[in-house]
């Protein structure tokens, strides 16, 4: 006969030690739910950080841990081929976007440039354009070392273009204000990374010659060399709107007294 000290189920089974077995799994359970998410979240980020270089987060993140190729140093005989535009095609192409359409055309533009265009295909600028400024650039710019020149399309005044002149130090000025720069069709060099609306009815489209080695003053070649690092945090345009024609005319490039001495050694 049973004295009642034993607790046993109708099965014949310890009902206590069930119990505690049961809270073991559910633990475990729990537990590698949890890690489950944590890999799926990695996973997503992974596909986001490598899909969007152009955002500043991510292009640091793949520069840190070496993931990004180094910006490709074309020649005017490997650039890939592309879409040309002068300045009337760029203002009638970029003008009917809303603001979220440039977002995202800018976001592709910046995109297919660090990717050395192995996916879309660039934009390439034609035309002639008067230059209305130049300046050295500084780390605070997408490109931190060289020159950017502001010049405004000869037959389209609604439309401005700057451009990013790598690797050049202050002894190499490019260009002077006055100066023309005519950009042949059959030529492709200077390609558009990032579009801006500017003053109600006009644009500003900021660019980089991808023949670094063909892209000329006069008939000297310019050795501009391909950016190490970009500086995804900078501001676009990299230039100040000067305006109206009649403004921009009295614009004057002047060097600092610093670049002047570093000019004279």
């Amino acid at each position: 006969m049973s004295d009642g000290s034993e607790h046993r189920s109708y099965g014949g089974g310890n009902f206590t030690k069930k119990k505690e077995g049961d809270g073991g799994i559910f633990w475990w359970a729990i537990l590698i739910t949890l890690l489950m998410g944590v890999a799926t979240f990695c996973w997503f980020f992974s596909i986001m950080v490598f899909a969007h270089p152009e955002k500043s987060f991510n292009y640091k993140m793949l520069a840190k841990f070496h993931k990004l190729e180094p910006l490709r140093p074309w020649t005017t005989f490997t650039v890939p081929s592309g879409k040309k535009y002068n300045a009337r095609e760029l203002l009638t192409e970029f003008f009917p976007y809303s603001s979220e359409q440039m977002s995202v055309k800018n976001d592709i533009l910046k995109r297919s440039y660090i990717r050395n265009y192995k996916h879309e295909q660039p934009i390439y600028l034609q035309g002639s354009y008067k230059v209305l400024t130049l300046r050295m650039l500084t780390p605070k710019d997408v490109i931190t070392s060289g020159w950017v020149v502001r010049a405004r399309a000869t037959d389209m005044e609604d439309v401005d273009i700057e451009i990013l002149l790598p690797g050049l130090t202050i002894k190499d000025e490019p260009f002077r204000v006055g100066d023309t720069i005519s950009m042949d069709a059959n030529k492709p060099q200077v390609t558009a990374l990032h579009v801006q609306r500017i003053g109600g009815d006009r644009i500003c489209v900021t660019a980089i010659p991808l023949a670094y080695s063909g892209f000329t003053k006069t008939a000297s070649t310019l050795k501009l060399i391909p950016p190490d690092m970009l500086n995804m945090d900078a501001s676009w345009p990299a230039t100040r709107d000067t305006g109206s024609e009649m403004a921009a005319e009295e614009v004057s490039h002047q060097l600092t007294d610093d670049q002047k001495v570093a000019a004279k050694n």
